[in-house]
């Protein structure tokens, strides 16, 4: 009895086990119903069932799939690398479709694929489109060719173009060009789609890699892919973008979608569309007929070439190796844009250090001016150290000015300002120049050669500029101060000794008077 019971537990263990290994090896559509529903909604259009349209495309008009993010090139060729939390689902598998008064919106697809677009590439450009589905399915099990855009329709408008220049920078949304140019780029590209298969792998070669490197000034990043096919509880419960970069590996979480035999609905639906009108990119376009004409005439081996000159230290075989090579992160851009900030911020600081040179030298020379000229500074000097003997000799009417006396201080002593002022009338200095005392030979002789050795001591001053740049005062100022200031008898005693008989003899004809 005890063995029959045993038996039926172990029976019942393995039945339980059973359904759990079924369902982690098959997933159907609810895994995109269950983790894309907090970044946007699910719409019923016609036949295309339940679509996915993102919270940023209902939002913003000008919104388009695959433009935030970068390329990278893979072992399954040309790879979206998406910033969006729904780029893990949205731009690997399925078809993107442009619907009249609501926008785009994505339709689930089976099949993991690096990346599901359009090529476009020539001149100095370089572009892709979204794939659109057909009529009622997405289109799978099949390669993709460059007759593409006759074949599903695909108009200028759905394109994202870039310069060719730019193609591997890490952040792309800045760089596309407006659509409204996109008309006139088409004329000048070719398709060059190139979706293949191999065992059930779906492989991406569009555009030469080699050549575009050739011209981009940043070699395509290169990575490898570690595909993660069993969906965990860990995957299931709308973490955000379930694909990571990891180094020079590029993580993606792409389960096996298994159709289910009965019909697998969201569990929320926000509208319903009957009769849905697709938008194909030809809005606005005149000249639709012509443009497709030439399409169907494109041949993708005749490439124009960008009229760029390739960029230095590139050649035909370089792009940024998968092991260990420069492997570009999202968030290099940020660190571009600090760089950029650094240099502009080192610049405004190199042009304030050229005016603050500039200014400084108009401070040196404005301090230079009073002794710019040589010969004008020496007769000023000279016409001051015979200012007392004309103010004695000819009396008061002939004595300078308060303008004549002033004159700009010392480049040497700058903080050392010399004042000079007018003596008022009623000073007792200013009427004792009133008076005008005889003057012998002998006296006119000695102030000769106190002249004379003026004139010497100014010239030794001049050649070896002592003076002015261990900023020493000017010994002639000194001496001129003092014959301005003859306040006391004691301050007399300090002249010469001519000067101190003549004051005498002044005073004492002023006492018998």
């Amino acid at each position: 009895m005890k063995r029959i019971l045993f038996a039926l537990a172990m029976v019942g263990c393995l039945l339980s086990l059973a359904p759990r290994a079924q369902a982690a090896t098959e997933v159907s559509l609810n895994v995109f119903y269950d983790n894309l529903s907090p970044y946007g909604n699910w719409i019923e259009v016609g036949d295309y069932g339940y679509c996915f349209q993102p919270n940023v495309a209902a939002n913003n008009s000008s919104w388009r799939p695959y433009s935030d993010g970068y390329w990278a090139y893979t072992d399954v060729g040309w790879t979206w690398v998406s910033y969006e939390d729904f780029g893990w689902a949205t731009y690997h598998y399925g078809r993107w479709a442009n619907i009249n008064d609501y926008g785009w919106v994505w339709v689930p697809g089976y099949e993991w694929g690096p990346a599901w677009v359009s090529w476009r590439t020539g001149g100095d450009y370089i572009g892709w489109a979204p794939l659109p589905p057909t009529h009622e399915y997405v289109y799978e099990g099949r390669p993709i060719t460059g007759h593409v855009d006759v074949e599903f329709d695909i108009g200028p408008l759905f394109y994202n173009f870039v310069d060719i220049r730019y193609i591997g920078e890490p952040v792309l949304r800045e760089r596309l060009i407006a659509p409204q140019q996109n008309v006139t780029i088409i004329n000048r590209t070719v398709n060059v789609t190139n979706i293949t298969y191999n065992n059930s792998t779906v492989y991406n070669y569009g555009p030469d890699l080699n050549r575009v490197n050739q011209f981009s000034t940043r070699p395509v990043q290169r990575l490898s892919i570690q595909r993660e096919a069993n969906v965990t509880t860990n995957v299931q419960g709308g973490h955000g973008n379930l694909n990571r970069v990891n180094g020079s590996q590029f993580v993606v979480v792409a389960p096996k979608i298994q159709k289910s035999a009965q019909q697998v609905v969201p569990k929320q639906v926000k509208a319903k569309v009957q009769q849905a009108k697709v938008e194909h990119g030809w809005q606005g376009v005149s000249n639709r007929e012509q443009l497709q004409a030439a399409m169907k005439n494109e041949n993708p081996k005749n490439v124009p070439p960008p009229s760029a000159q390739p960029e230095k230290g590139t050649n035909a075989g370089s792009s940024v190796s998968a092991n260990g090579g420069d492997t570009a992160q999202p968030n290099e851009s940020r660190q571009e844009s600090e760089h950029a900030s650094a240099n502009a911020a080192q610049r405004q600081n190199e042009r304030t250090a050229r005016q603050g040179e500039r200014l400084d030298r108009g401070q040196n020379a404005e301090q230079r001016n009073p002794n710019a000229t040589e010969d004008e500074s020496t007769n000023r000097q000279a016409q001051r150290a015979q200012r007392p003997g004309q103010r004695r000799a000819n009396g008061p009417q002939n004595q300078p000015s308060a303008n004549q006396d002033q004159e700009q201080p010392n480049a040497g002593s700058s903080q050392q300002s010399e004042q000079t002022y007018n003596r008022p009338a009623h000073s007792p200095h200013a009427q004792q120049n009133q008076y005008q005392p005889q003057r012998s030979p002998s006296m006119d002789r000695r102030d000769q050669e106190g002249q004379s050795t003026q004139d010497r001591d100014q010239t030794g001053r001049r050649r070896s500029g002592q003076d002015e740049q261990a900023g020493q005062p000017d010994r002639s100022r000194q001496s001129e101060n003092l014959n301005r200031t003859e306040d006391t008898p004691s301050v007399q005693k300090h002249r010469n000794l001519g000067t101190i008989i003549i004051m005498i003899k002044t005073d004492q004809a002023a006492a018998t008077m």
